[in-house]
């Protein structure tokens, strides 16, 4: 089958078009920048068919190279995961991620509407989107409220209503995943486990001394690897009902503490873990933590241990700053 992904050259873009060419599809998608990105270029390596040269370069907002890019591939399904994902960007330039996560899945959706009308959708959002949480709200479901707090939290929301309406509206075979925390190899070092991997990594090849910065390590979220989490969204496409949302998540709370705990007796050296005030976020949710059982009856569950997830994030950035 043929399949185009948005957002191919980031952190989850790369892995889910890895899954796809290991099953075997053809993959093309879209890219704003420079598209010969080294873990595309890694991926071109072992799947010769695949050109990371050929993708369509432009912003997710631009309706007419979207329609453009759709029609020359003739996709049987769309994956979009662009965006703007790291939330604290997201409070610095609110209209840039309104404009990107808001504007650029309406363009999208009509972009599939004009050039690839038959193309099953998945629409990526987050967690974000469900926002003010309480205990009594734990697990969370997909008939959880949204109420998002954070900018990035309401422009994912935007987006999960946009994809909703499209469909209703339009009968556009749309299906809307709600990702949880997710991790791994390739993760940017912005993200809490990357960034401490990231330090830790550095501090083993001796480029900083044995101290690791870190913020609130009582939170507790919900992590899941994203090798897990893309194998979900393949899951969600094919048998998915459109118009309907799915949590991808572990359905187990991990504090930042623990995530500190695996990833320093991993360390090849003794670390000292130090708060800063910088890196405490104002108003922070104290727990979240998903519900998977409507995924679940669709087949999906989280395999691979957070234990593995963390040591195989870790050795990847030992491989990056090595060289």
């Amino acid at each position: 089958m043929r399949f185009f992904v948005t957002g191919i050259g980031g952190f989850a873009g790369v892995h889910l078009a890895e899954h796809l060419l290991a099953a075997g599809h053809e993959v093309s998608g879209l890219v704003t920048g420079e598209p010969e990105r080294p873990r595309l270029r890694a991926l071109a390596a072992r799947y010769p068919h695949f050109a990371p040269g050929r993708l369509a370069r432009a912003d997710v907002t631009d309706r007419v190279a979207l329609e453009r890019a759709l029609a020359a591939n003739v996709p049987d399904g769309v994956f979009h995961l662009a965006g703007l994902a790291f939330a604290p960007r997201a409070e610095v330039d609110p209209a840039r991620a309104f404009a990107v996560n808001v504007m650029g899945t309406i363009e999208l959706l009509a972009a599939v509407e004009r050039a690839a009308p038959r193309s099953r959708v998945l629409v990526v959002g987050s967690s974000d989107a469900y926002g003010v949480i309480s205990p009594d709200d734990l697990p969370i479901t997909e008939d959880t409220s949204l109420r998002p707090v954070s900018v990035y939290g309401c422009s994912k929301a935007a987006a999960d209503m946009v994809a909703f309406q499209r469909w209703w509206a339009a009968g556009t075979a749309v299906i809307r995943a709600r990702a949880f925390n997710h991790t791994g190899p390739g993760q940017r070092s912005e993200f809490v486990c990357s960034d401490f991997a990231r330090q830790i990594a550095r501090i083993e090849a001796g480029a900083t001394p044995p101290v690791v910065r870190v913020g609130n390590l009582s939170a507790v979220r919900d992590f899941s690897d994203v090798r897990d989490v893309v194998r979900g969204y393949t899951m969600l496409w094919e048998h998915g009902r459109p118009g309907e949302a799915y949590n991808l998540c572990s359905g187990v709370g991990t504090s930042i503490a623990d995530i500190a705990a695996t990833l320093g007796a991993e360390s090849r050296c003794k670390v000292q873990w130090v708060e800063e005030q910088g890196r405490l976020r104002p108003h922070e949710i104290p727990a979240i933590v998903g519900s998977a059982t409507r995924a679940g009856a669709l087949g999906w569950t989280p395999t691979i241990p957070l234990a593995q997830t963390l040591r195989d994030l870790l050795d990847d950035w030992r491989r990056l700053i090595a060289g």
